[in-house]
């Protein structure tokens, strides 16, 4: 092994962890799992429908409309590599581009992103930085009289409070809306709108002169339309999201039990998408996982149960409404796989040019590992899931200081087992008691999941179909992932992006900052690599 773990229980945390992945692969593969993103059709096992128009021609098509399609649409068009927008397209089931990744991240009650301002949808790496001073230069025109006239204006603190609301203090991170009002402002600088067709891919086939894609169009319940496009990008987005075992079907259809990732959590103050309704405040909540979705849903529930009871002189109950429940102790960690596996080759040039090492030493010794069992290893290694940033851990008002006052229970447990009741305070609504592995018992009216994705292929049936139907579309052995080219090419016509170029990629690719690496590799196969 290239990497080896400084601790011997990070060892065993991996080998178990492998063994999960390989055989929830092997015995799962075949599973009706359809991609949480707007790659696949969500009604796949329907009759197939006759189609009888001509189909509609592109250079490119794009499968998926969240972070990574975006960008990569975006890298396409501001490369040159393609040079119109007739000439490409993105099928994306949803309303608009983005929807997912907007309804998912509003969900969680993120306030910042993780990653820092290098890392957006735009091709300039200081685009997002700039685009504050962009908003602000009507502001700053407002102040140029008072500029000349020698005073010191009000504006110029103000602007330096406004920006510093903009980012975060540790690391530059972004304040999601931001970060969101500049995805828009890409969407719009590209036209990437106006190439967005609403529907589900049903069925790819690649041939020699031509890639087949077959569309259900959302506009037109049962109308199927075929795309020929000479290349296309499978953009798609992780699998669904893990639903713990004691969870039942009734749970879940009468809304007892929610998973934060869910992409139809829609103005539902439960999950915390409605600010005007307190009427999650008035229950008792409780959030299964230890990773930083998990924190920040129970910090922004718990800031609106408090803002309630200061409103309402509340002390009737001293025992907390939000209860956080995780496996593992609470783990801080700033970025969920280390900075060096972040670098694309652009930085990595002017490191060089600059006196540094250039590509980091991780990629160097990953690129050159043969082994694809191997390379699955160090992704398991190196990507760390289930933790918290240090700024949302013991920043302020962080997750350490709340669960500290008393205003989140922290439990570190599991489920061992759920027992539907009566609601004891009258409601309709049944409530639920969770008997935990501490020997603890909760009784609850709602469940919020944070417990990420499946760790199954991404894109279901119509990714399993494919590879079924070509064999010239390699997988690994060890863990069932396409295998490609430097460049992502899995076909002469087919490129893959996000969680299915992880073997090509390493550990960051399904992160923005992989939706970066992979345009970037995409763009190099049709344009001369300038960083070499």
């Amino acid at each position: 092994m290239i990497f080896s773990l400084t601790h011997t229980y990070l060892q065993i945390a991996t080998v178990i962890w492998l063994f999960v992945w390989n055989q929830t692969l092997v015995s799962g593969f075949s599973a009706s799992h359809h991609t949480s993103d707007i790659a696949t059709s969500r009604s796949y096992d329907a009759p197939p429908q006759t189609n009888t128009a001509a189909p509609i021609k592109t250079k490119w098509l794009v499968v998926g409309g969240g972070i990574h399609g975006v960008h990569i649409s975006a890298r396409l068009l501001g490369s040159g590599v393609v040079s119109s927008i007739e000439d490409i397209c993105i099928i994306d089931g949803h309303d608009e581009l983005l929807q997912s990744w907007k309804r998912r991240t509003r969900g969680t009650g993120m306030e910042y992103l993780r990653s820092s301002a290098g890392y957006h949808l735009d091709l300039n790496e200081n685009s997002l930085r700039s685009f504050d001073q962009q908003i602000t230069a009507s502001e700053d025109n407002s102040n140029i009289n008072t500029k000349k006239r020698g005073k010191n204006p009000r504006g110029v603190h103000k602007d330096k409070q406004r920006r510093s609301s903009l980012f975060s203090n540790d690391y530059e991170r972004p304040r999601l809306d931001f970060f969101n009002n500049h995805c828009d402002e890409v969407i719009s600088k590209y036209n990437l709108d106006q190439i967005h067709k609403k529907g589900y891919v049903t069925k790819i086939e690649p041939s020699d002169d031509h890639v087949k894609v077959q569309v259900s169009m959302v506009d037109s319940p049962g109308e199927m339309v075929d795309y020929h496009a000479n290349q296309i990008v499978l953009a798609l987005g992780n699998a669904e999201p893990s639903i713990p075992t004691w969870v039942d079907e009734y749970d879940l259809q009468n809304g007892l039990v929610k998973h934060l990732l869910e992409d139809n959590n829609i103005d539902d103050d439960t999950v915390g998408q409605s600010s005007d309704d307190d009427s999650c405040n008035d229950m008792n909540i409780a959030i299964i996982g230890g990773g930083i979705t998990a924190a920040h849903k129970a910090l922004q529930l718990a800031r609106k149960s408090k803002s309630k009871s200061d409103r309402h002189d509340d002390t009737e109950s001293k025992s907390p409404a939000i209860h956080l429940i995780s496996r593992h102790p609470l783990r801080e960690q700033q970025f969920d796989t280390h900075q060096d596996w972040m670098m694309d080759q652009a930085a990595s040039k002017r490191s060089k040019d600059g006196g540094g090492y250039g590509l980091p030493k991780k990629q160097v010794l990953y690129q050159k590992c043969d082994c694809l069992k191997e390379r699955r290893q160090i992704i398991a290694e190196e990507r760390i899931p289930g933790t918290l940033t240090p700024a949302v851990y013991r920043g302020d008002h962080g997750l350490k200081y709340a669960i500290q006052k008393g205003e989140i229970g922290w439990h570190q447990a599991y489920v061992v087992e759920k027992e539907r009741v009566p609601n004891r305070n009258g409601k309709e609504d049944d409530q639920m008691i969770l008997k935990l592995s501490c020997g603890e018992s909760i009784q609850v009216d709602r469940v919020l999941l944070a417990t990420g994705f499946d760790k199954t292929l991404p894109g279901g049936k119509m990714i399993q179909n494919l590879i079924n139907d070509n064999s010239e579309l390699n997988v690994s052995d060890f863990c069932g992932y396409p295998i490609v080219s430097e460049h992502l090419r899995w076909s002469d016509r087919v490129f893959v992006a996000g969680a299915l170029a992880e073997l090509e990629l390493g550990p960051s690719a399904r992160n923005i900052a992989g939706a970066r690496l992979a345009a970037e590799r995409i763009v190099q196969a049709f344009v001369r690599n300038k960083f070499e």
